[in-house]
């Protein structure tokens, strides 16, 4: 590569080069002059943790503060949030509010709205809130008037979620209580209305139906004995009968033989039964009745009485055993009756024991839930006190924005640099493209490489003192231009901008606006 000549050509264009870099300085100087400064505004706000330890009141709010300080920036980032705020703080001019499109309005203002939070493990707790404007003081007012608004969300929603915690638990308490009483009535009918088959006496009930079961035994087995006896006492009676015919060959008298059966009936008993037995002391005290008669006869009393006394005491012994045969044979149907009674009401206690388990138990239920639920509201009235107290985790505000004193931006330096950088590059993109596309004879290898031959020396091209003062004079005559022309072409862009609002707003009228964006203060 032949540098020498490169630099050479380089050299030979170099006022272009010179030329666009000077275009590009006086654009940035121009732009640098038009564009108004950003001035940015800064409020810090802090999370402060509970006043009042956890173990001991604990808030019924669990959002974390953070969490609802970004929800509380996201409800202000709102359409009619945000069109309210530059309603209030005149952040458009009036023609600019009336023409902008809302949608644009909303657009430039969340781009001006900024939420920082400080990073690091061990950072305060401070979140820092922006917002750009073309003052300092709109830059201060407008983030004074969106901590204010940050600050009465938090406080809103954090209280207003403590009341709503409070009365649902209120309500979900009386819900309950109601509840439970109904519950208790069912239950107290269900009582009343089986108060003979509840599981609570149903060892009771089972108690009366052994022993019922025991003297209905002994009922049966009196009756038996009753029933044996007027068999036995028929017997003899048809004996007596039988014998009347031969009194006169020395027959005892009734009460005699009745005194000898009577004995003999007391030795049976006696050797089957206990002395301390019912029966045998009945046929004991029977046996000495009919002893002491059989010795207050005397002996001249005659062998052969009366046919008519043995017939009258056989008729009283039958009718007081038919009487004790009565009374026993009732009192076993009332015994019958009360053990069909405990049998039907014992044979009915397991369903309702069932039914009344399901009853308790839900009861049961019901009351822990309610019992929950009051220990829950007695935490939601907490809650709401810690809430309404400030107590609990909230946001504060730990520094308001100031009227910042220089503005953030665009740096003036940065711009004019910046516009010198890109008419610099275009320059020698530009000589590079001539260089490029130019097919013309620049030195002695390329009229050897067209005509094949090698020459013996070249001579450069020498311009004329008129040639040269005319390509300088065009040259400074075209960097002029641009120079000066750049800048007013700036200025009457931005004046023809302004007379284009005026005239927008006198043929459209509010409402129907083109959808021109608005400048960012």
């Amino acid at each position: 590569m032949d540098v020498q000549f490169y630099l050479s050509r380089l050299l030979r264009r170099l006022h272009w080069i010179v030329f666009f870099g000077v275009a590009g300085l006086a654009s940035g100087i121009g732009l640098a002059m038009m564009m108004p400064p950003v001035y940015v505004a800064q409020a810090r706000l802090l999370v402060e943790a509970e006043q009042i330890p956890g173990d001991l009141a604990l808030s019924t709010v669990r959002t974390q503060a953070l969490a609802q300080l970004e929800l509380s920036l996201q409800r202000i980032l709102g359409r009619e949030s945000l069109l309210d705020l530059a309603k209030r703080q005149d952040i458009y001019e009036e023609t600019e509010q009336q023409l902008i499109q809302p949608d644009n309005l909303v657009q430039d203002m969340r781009s001006r709205i900024a939420m920082t939070q400080a990073n690091g493990r061990d950072a305060p707790p401070l979140v820092s809130i922006t917002f750009k404007a073309s003052s300092p003081g709109l830059a201060a007012n407008v983030t004074n008037d969106v901590v204010r608004l940050i600050l009465e969300e938090d406080i809103a929603t954090r209280t207003k979620t403590a009341r709503k915690t409070l009365e649902f638990f209120t309500q979900e308490t009386a819900r309950l209580e109601s509840e439970l009483a109904a519950q208790d009535d069912r239950i107290l009918a269900f009582r009343q209305q089986n108060s003979d088959a509840l599981p609570d006496s149903l060892t009771f009930r089972r108690t009366q139906l052994t022993t019922g079961q025991e003297r209905l035994l002994q009922v049966e087995r009196q009756i038996g004995n009753l029933q044996e006896r007027r068999a036995k006492m028929e017997r003899r009676q048809e004996i007596l009968l039988a014998s009347r015919s031969g009194a006169s060959n020395g027959l005892q008298t009734p009460e005699q033989v009745q005194l000898g059966q009577m004995q003999e009936e007391l030795a049976v008993q006696s050797s089957l039964l206990s002395p301390q037995n019912p029966r045998v002391n009945i046929l004991r005290a029977q046996v000495d009745t009919l002893n002491q008669r059989v010795l207050s006869q005397g002996r001249d009393q005659k062998l052969l009485g009366d046919a008519s006394d043995v017939v009258n005491d056989y008729d009283l012994q039958r009718a007081e055993i038919a009487g004790d045969l009565t009374f026993l044979t009732e009192q076993k149907d009332r015994i019958n009756g009360a053990l069909d009674v405990l049998e039907t009401s014992i044979e009915a206690t397991t369903a309702n024991a069932i039914t009344l388990g399901n009853l308790e138990l839900d009861q049961a239920n019901t009351r822990l839930q309610y019992d929950q639920a009051v220990a829950n509201r007695a935490r939601a009235e907490t809650g709401k006190t810690i809430e309404t107290l400030r107590q609990g985790q909230h946001i504060s505000l730990f520094e308001p924005a100031t009227a910042p004193l220089r503005p953030q931006g665009p740096s003036p330096t940065l711009i004019i640099a910046a516009g010198a950088v890109v008419g610099l590059v275009t320059g020698l993109a530009l000589v590079f493209y001539l260089e490029v596309t130019s097919k013309g004879l620049r030195r002695a290898e390329d009229l050897a490489d067209v005509l094949g031959i090698t020459p013996f020396a070249t001579l450069p091209y020498l311009s004329t003192r008129n040639e040269i003062l005319r390509r300088r004079a065009l040259v400074l005559g075209t960097a002029a231009t641009f120079v000066v022309g750049i800048p007013i072409g700036i200025w009457a862009l931005n004046s023809y901008s302004d007379d284009a609002v005026l005239v927008q707003k006198e043929a459209h009228p509010i409402g129907a606006t083109p959808n021109l964006q608005a400048r960012k203060g």
